[in-house]
């Protein structure tokens, strides 16, 4: 184990020596850490436990620090990442007692992937723009999520070269993230102790990005300076630009947070964290692998990917998260989930009876999540399979409950740092209540022992009048949540 080596195990050891407040090794003059001096201690109270967060790491070949890790005194790029993140963490996070750790594994899982546009900037550029998603951006996005799928928790990393305009020249961004995310917890930051477009001390600079970015994959927004821009959670007005969160106005030196920012990084997506006992095993992550091109005004049909979250034992609930590839439109569009809680074929109906197009057999609960008005009015119903058809049935609002979120990208800057709308989610919550009273409670075990067969299906309108549909997966899949 070489000295700059953060597997898991020296993680946890450094983790530990940090909360004693002794040291971890002091690398060489010229290479960067996290001082005794930049380390800031928890604003929690002693009771609260730590967190941990995973970051699961992608690199485009081309950054420096990627091609040559001996510029940073690593031996792999790697241990470049696993100590970006780490740096990060003890210099700023660990206020919140959020400890930032490496996916438990050999690093070698990290993604390295070839710049796939070569056609604007240097390798490892990445194309980007402070109103909009770019497609080059978009497709590194879900080209990172897609090595990580298998590992549902945590928040996925991009470190690239650096961003350009689209005319090849200089961007002022240095990070971007996805923030309001449940399925897609993305960030990307720059190469910036060779490429330090913002202020201050360079080394200390690309941790306080780091941090700042995840900050907003946690839920939370700019604290101030954005002249009113905030996304739908997470957004605290202090007056004090040397808040971690502060946006235009800020600097290297912007570090600080508030225990209800603390709050919510914490507990807003909590199944980001590393999970406690089991319950990495009751999450499942599945893609829409089906590569159907829409056009943009058509994108909120365009699924993206289905996770499911068993919260039977904690929560009372199983929670469905529908993530699409737009915004939502004027346009209504429906939004199933079909549901074969026992995984038999012989119990149940044909999905088709229901929504065209579906080839799902032993389907016993139907939910449909009609949305319209832009997002401003959805409406959810559930049918149940009965005798040779599918029928609606009420029930008590709190046994199904729907949220719209939408998903903002943003981008910081030593010029300004804005959000950006750039897709929607939909959650869905159904209680054990309604488990019970809507399946055959003879035939499904709520332990789901048996596997439990499942397809999102999304029906619209194009903006030339033509009916369009998507389905993630593309084919019903069963998943085990024990």
């Amino acid at each position: 184990m070489t000295r700059n080596t953060y597997p898991f195990i020296r993680f946890w050891i450094c983790a530990m020596a940090f909360l004693l407040s002794s040291n971890c090794d002091t690398p060489p003059p010229g290479c960067p850490h996290c001082s005794d001096d930049l380390q800031l201690p928890s604003i929690l109270p002693e009771e609260v436990p730590f967190r941990v967060l995973q970051v699961k790491w992608n690199a485009l070949n081309g950054a420096p620090s990627i091609d040559d890790p001996s510029l940073l005194c690593e031996e792999s790029f790697g241990e470049v990442l696993l100590n970006r993140h780490l740096r990060a963490g003890l210099c700023n996070w660990t206020q919140c007692k959020i400890l930032l750790g490496p996916v438990i594994g050999s690093t070698t899982n990290f993604g390295l992937f070839d710049d796939p546009d070569l056609s604007v900037g240097e390798a490892g550029d990445v194309v980007v723009n402070n109103t909009a998603l770019t497609p080059e951006l978009e497709e590194l996005a879900i080209l990172c999520d897609n090595h990580w799928n298998a590992q549902p928790t945590g928040a996925t990393g991009l470190a690239v070269r650096s961003f350009v305009n689209a005319d090849g020249t200089d961007s002022p961004i240095n990070g971007i993230a996805f923030a309001n995310s449940g399925t897609r917890p993305f960030f990307a930051i720059g190469d910036l102790e060779f490429f330090p477009n913002a202020l201050g001390d360079v080394h200390r600079n690309t941790e306080r990005v780091l941090a700042h970015e995840l900050g907003h994959v946690l839920g939370l927004c700019h604290a101030n300076g954005d002249d009113g821009v905030a996304c739908n959670s997470g957004f605290l007005d202090f007056n004090d630009f040397g808040n971690l969160m502060s946006g235009a106005g800020s600097s290297a030196s912007s570090r600080t947070l508030e225990g209800e920012q603390c709050d919510i990084a914490r507990t807003r997506y909590a199944n980001l964290f590393f999970p406690l006992a089991d319950m990495q095993n009751r999450i499942v992550s599945l893609l829409d692998e089906g590569g159907e091109r829409f056009a943009a005004a058509d994108k909120s049909v365009d699924l993206y990917k289905t996770m499911v979250f068993n919260r039977l034992s904690e929560a009372g609930a199983l929670t469905v998260l529908i993530g699409t590839n737009g915004l939502f439109t004027e346009r209504k569009n429906d939004y199933w989930v079909l549901l074969d809680l026992d995984n038999n074929v012989q119990t149940g109906l044909h999905g088709g009876r229901i929504i065209p197009g579906s080839d799902q057999q032993g389907v016993d609960l139907a939910l449909q999540v009609e949305v319209g008005d832009s997002g401003k009015r959805s409406n959810t119903s559930l049918y149940k399979a009965e005798g040779s058809g599918f029928q609606p049935h009420s029930h008590p609002r709190e046994w199904v409950r729907t949220g719209l979120f939408t998903s903002e990208m943003f981008v910081s800057s030593e010029k300004e740092c804005t959000g950006t709308p750039v897709f929607q989610e939909i959650e869905i919550n159904l209680s054990r209540e309604a488990l019970v009273r809507f399946s055959d409670t003879g035939q499904v075990d709520l332990s789901f022992a048996n596997g439990l067969k499942l397809q999102t299906i999304s029906v619209g309108t194009a903006a030339n009048g033509e009916k369009v549909m998507d389905k993630s997966p593309e084919r019903p899949q069963t998943i085990f949540l024990q």
